[in-house]
């Protein structure tokens, strides 16, 4: 195509309109006729953190008495999202729910776009427009960045990839453009603090510059190079950013990274000074990798003699183990390895992920292939970008929510092996003076794209919100059909009680009843939310709840048939012990064994609290699941003292009540429970009144009943609402 003709900032602009158009079309779906909702998860804390700071604006939310209830929980997020997001709503003159939600979902939208363009100027930067508006094009495809820049993802994410990006960028002006050395640095440093305003875990990306200069270093050495003016703009980006967060440096939601940057600096120095006494003494230049080995591994062993050294030490340990030591296996998927058995490895490989993967590892050799031509600041860079693809890659290796880079990552180096291959193919056919087909480069263009634009489009499809059905109605129930707390405004104070749910649905909870809660998805509270769901006795399931201050339990569908096995890998039980398989040949029969029947779960969701004497159900859903018989979605029971009966009859009498009840989606079923010997009568606790306090109510008084082999007696009876919340004990003679 004539050069001439073509509109560089036009494409540009077209491929950023593109960008745009993709995240509002595939985040549609959160706009419903009753507002927004959100797509996942965290999106619903972020969003309760925005409007508190909308409302308290510049402070915003550290303590929460709405989670971890009673105790609540220090918020450890660093506010920079939250702030901006905030700050947009304020500047607009939205202060109402729905206008901050309506602004801060347009947030991570404008985020996605801007990387899209960080990414065109960084690739321009070390290779040419060329490349840099495929590197673009890809960027504004990559599907699981996507999902957390598509509307309504008002999560951190976006913004934590956006300033990897930019400080990326401003290293890579400042190596290629010496004379602005020291001003793109400065840049680099404000993005690189900026980082660490936005994520705990900037170390993670801030590691990747520390790894560089060790290859850039080891290279200087091998050819006869310095290193100083690398050092020296690592080190200035690296200070700049460290008096910025110095202000903060010991909160707990900063101070990680604050170590890391001090980290960083120290290493730096000591890596240039390495350096520098090797190339004095002519050393070998495999020398300086070594030394530096051996100077990590003193570290590790010296430094917990040592007390640990200011807490670097288990902060980089931690930090290992969390990223790649597979421990979050079978309990937050997100966190899991991309591949750590045979099934993943089975769906990774067979898939458009696995194809990229390929062309990822194509494109990293393309990209040395450059770097061997290049000179100067502009090989520096090119050397930078190749070792942030690599360690982007392994990042995902460790934790697959990493996706959302590595496929930043991964389009780059797809866009490098493009012209690259398309480049060879050329050179080799004018070698032979042939010319080169016709179509060779869309046909290669769209072989390298497809498997990406296939998951973009699989995407972009219309999926509703993870909340969006059951479980937000069921929430809107809760929230108007139960007691306001207190200070969901002003989560300083304790408020009344809390409802007890398994952590995954916690945050959808807090926001949308407005009801605190015991665990969320910061996984804080899990520990008694396992110990409740899979207790054996109500006295234990019940102790609980009193420790928590519970009045309202959530269980769903998807606990028992889909988060079962998770469930129990918090709880560290053998899922095996509550689940049999049995292999049919074309299919495999999940068969719950007794013990999944004895357990608070199953009690409250199979048997509707039937045996039990404080749980009663007061909503379901309007979804129901599987047959024999068919389940509701979502339920919610109410944790209540509950009625004592206390039964007067005959010897060797076997005692029970029975009350018939019909929900609130008209499903008829029954309560049923047997009294217990207790000093001279037999007593039996119920949860249910015969009154209709709820769409869930009795359709008869209870038939109390007590029988032997001489014959049955009743007794129609009739339990007050105020009975049972007062726990009152009624006095029975048959």
């Amino acid at each position: 195509m004539d050069r001439g003709k073509r509109s560089e900032p036009a494409e540009l602009l077209g491929i950023v309109l593109f960008g745009l158009l993709l995240r509002l079309f595939t985040g549609r779906a959160s706009l419903t006729e009753n507002g927004i909702l959100l797509p996942g998860y965290d999106e619903y804390y972020h969003m309760r953190r925005i409007l508190y700071t909308v409302n308290n604006f510049p402070n915003t939310l550290w303590f929460d008495s709405y989670l971890n209830y009673p105790h609540g929980l220090n918020i450890t997020w660093p506010p920079l999202f939250d702030l901006v997001s905030a700050a947009l709503s304020l500047a607009l003159g939205q202060h109402t729910q729905g206008g901050v939600e309506m602004v801060s979902s347009f947030v991570p939208v404008i985020i996605g776009i801007m990387a899209i363009v960080v990414v065109y100027f960084l690739v321009k930067e070390l290779f040419d427009s060329k490349v840099a508006l495929l590197a673009g094009f890809m960027t504004a495809l990559a599907p699981y960045y996507l999902l957390y820049t598509m509307f309504a993802a008002t999560d951190h994410h976006c913004l934590e990839v956006l300033l990897q990006l930019c400080s990326l960028l401003f290293i890579a002006m400042a190596l290629t453009r010496s004379e602005k050395r020291y001003l793109f640095a400065a840049m680099a440093g404000i993005t690189m603090a900026a980082l660490a305003y936005t994520w705990q875990g900037a170390d993670v990306y801030l590691g990747i510059f520390l790894v560089y200069a060790g290859v850039q270093m080891t290279l200087d050495l091998k050819n006869g190079a310095s290193s100083r003016e690398t050092a020296a703009t690592l080190l200035a980006a690296c200070g700049l950013a460290l008096i910025l967060v110095l202000p903060f440096w010991s909160a707990v939601w900063l101070s990680p990274s604050f170590l890391g940057l001090a980290g960083m600096i120290v290493a730096l120095s000591i890596m240039l000074a390495l350096s520098y006494l090797l190339a004095e003494r002519k050393a070998p230049w495999r020398a300086f990798p070594l030394a530096v080995l051996i100077l990590a591994l003193v570290f590790a062993i010296f430094s917990q003699p040592l007390g640990g050294l200011f807490g670097l030490s288990p902060l980089i340990q931690s930090g290992f183990g969390y990223l790649w030591g597979g421990e979050m296996i079978g309990k937050i998927g997100e966190a899991e390895p991309l591949v750590y058995d045979a099934e993943t490895f089975h769906a990774v490989v067979f898939s458009g992920l696995g194809l990229n993967l390929l062309f990822s590892l194509a494109g990293i050799a393309a990209s040395m292939i450059y770097i061997r031509r290049a000179e100067g600041g502009k090989r520096q860079g090119q050397l930078l970008l190749l070792v942030w693809a690599i360690f982007a890659l392994l990042l995902t290796l460790g934790q697959s929510r990493f996706l959302y880079l590595s496929t930043i990552a991964m389009g780059v180096l797809i866009s490098i092996l493009f012209f690259q291959a398309l480049n060879l193919v050329e050179k080799k056919m004018a070698e032979r003076k042939q010319k080169a087909p016709n179509g060779l480069a869309v046909i290669l263009f769209l072989l390298l794209i497809l498997p990406t634009m296939a998951d973009t489009i699989s995407f972009a499809q219309s999926t509703p919100p993870a909340v969006a059905g059951d479980w937000d109605q069921s929430l809107v129930w809760l929230k108007d059909n139960s007691n306001a707390t207190s200070f969901y405004d002003r989560p300083e104070n304790v408020p009344e009680y809390s409802v007890m749910s398994w952590w995954d649905y916690g945050n959808w909870i807090l926001y949308l009843a407005k009801r605190p809660v015991v665990a969320n998805n910061f996984q804080t509270g899990w520990e008694d939310a396992a110990r409740f769901y899979l207790s054996e006795s109500e006295e234990k399931a019940t102790a609980v709840l009193d420790a928590r201050g519970s009045k309202y339990i959530l269980t769903d569908y998807n606990l028992i048939y889909g988060k079962l096995p998770a469930l129990t890998t918090w709880a560290r039980e053998n899922l095996y012990s509550y689940i049999k398989f049995e292999d049919y040949g074309s299919e495999v029969a999940a068969i719950p064994t007794q013990r999944l029947f004895n357990t608070t779960l199953a009690r409250l969701y199979f048997f509707d609290g039937a045996g039990t004497g404080h749980f009663r159900l007061i909503y379901e859903s309007a979804t129901f699941m599987g047959d024999r018989p068919p389940k509701s979605k979502v339920k919610i029971f109410e944790y209540v003292p509950g009625a004592l009966i206390r039964i007067k009859t005959g010897p060797e009498q076997r005692v029970g009540a029975l009350l018939n009840m019909t929900s609130n989606q008209g499903r008829a079923f029954s309560y049923v429970n047997e009294a217990i010997p207790k000093d001279d009568a037999l007593e039996i606790r119920v949860p249910y009144s015969t009154e209709r306090r709820y769409e869930t109510y009795a359709q008869s008084p209870y038939l109390i009943f007590s029988g032997s082999e001489a014959g049955v007696k009743t007794q129609n009876l009739d339990v007050s609402e105020q009975d049972v919340l007062e726990g009152k004990t009624i006095e029975v003679t048959l």
